[in-house]
């Protein structure tokens, strides 16, 4: 899961190098309900409140997820046959799990 936010000047998404699992989390380790952003594209600096901070899935881990079940059902459908296909489902756990966790994150808001 990553943290990301849009950036009001050229509308950019970007990502947040700070990690929780959920708002009050993050509020917590920021120690404020805003957020200094500062744009990776474009460069302008701005405060960011910490629900217009939305949570995606982090697509890196969903292609580690999928080159091991790729690498490891390759093996195992040659040593075994065709048991090893159900390896092939760990790429989708690992991105229901981010997804997930990216939902969990998104549905609670701060309040003001």
């Amino acid at each position: 899961m990553r943290l990301t936010y849009t950036c009001a000047a050229c509308k950019r998404q970007n990502f947040l190098r700070e990690k929780a699992d959920t708002r009050p989390e993050l509020q917590q380790k920021v120690g404020r309900d805003e957020i200094q952003v500062n744009c990776d594209n474009c460069g302008k600096l701005d405060k960011k409140h910490i629900n217009r901070i939305t949570a995606v899935v982090d697509q890196r881990v969903t292609a580690v997820g999928l080159a091991i079940g790729g690498v490891v059902s390759f093996i195992l459908i040659y040593l075994f046959g065709l048991i090893a296909t159900i390896t092939l489902s760990f790429p989708i756990i690992v991105w229901r799990y981010e997804s997930e966790n990216a939902h969990k994150f998104n549905s609670y808001a701060i309040k003001r």
